[in-house]
């Protein structure tokens, strides 16, 4: 009897986390850049409710550049490449789980030189024309010939189910090359 008391909650946890991981979540992604500020928001949403959100803003400290360590990145290079087949399959079920509700983005293009600001923005305008027929992606760019800096907006929603990709890796998990880069992440940050 006791032995069924300690299981009963930890099968009603499993599949809690297994219905959890079955919804579609929302993600949105939304991005500012103004007049030398930058802004970062990504948002999870489950049911129209926001559950989680963070804001990141740039800011530049003077003497906060980090030397990179040549040896754990090589070593981190050789583990992924040894694991790259097991990598690709976790990219491809993370990318079959992921759907593009909407993209925006809207970019006012400054560059200084008036010759350079319009070569760049007819390649915003021909890009933005091929995905004219698209409705859930919208690109706007706009000229700017007076000002020397690039403005603009975007904000990204996806949607996404998490049970593929996690079930993909906890099954690549039992392989040794990706077991191994995975371990070679931990070591690494």
């Amino acid at each position: 009897m006791n032995g069924l008391l300690l299981v009963l909650p930890l099968i009603f946890l499993a599949v809690l986390l297994l219905v959890l991981l079955a919804l579609p979540y929302r993600l949105i992604l939304s991005g500012v850049r103004d007049a030398g500020r930058t802004e970062l928001r990504i948002s999870l949403m489950l049911w129209g409710m926001k559950f989680l959100s963070k804001r990141f803003k740039s800011e530049i400290k003077e003497g906060t550049m980090v030397e990179a360590k040549p040896r754990p990145l090589r070593e981190v290079l050789l583990l992924g490449l040894k694991a790259r087949w097991c990598i690709m399959d976790l990219i491809g079920a993370l990318l079959s789980s992921i759907t593009i509700r909407r993209a925006r983005i809207s970019v006012s293009v400054g560059l200084g030189e008036a010759s350079d600001t319009a070569i760049i923005t007819g390649y915003l305008w021909a890009i933005s024309a091929l995905t004219s027929s698209l409705r859930n992606i919208e690109i706007n760019a706009a000229p700017d010939f007076f000002s020397g800096d690039v403005n603009g907006n975007f904000e990204l929603e996806l949607s996404l189910r998490p049970l593929k990709p996690v079930l993909v890796f906890i099954m690549l998990l039992l392989k040794r090359p990706f077991r191994e880069f995975v371990l070679g992440l931990r070591e690494f940050s």
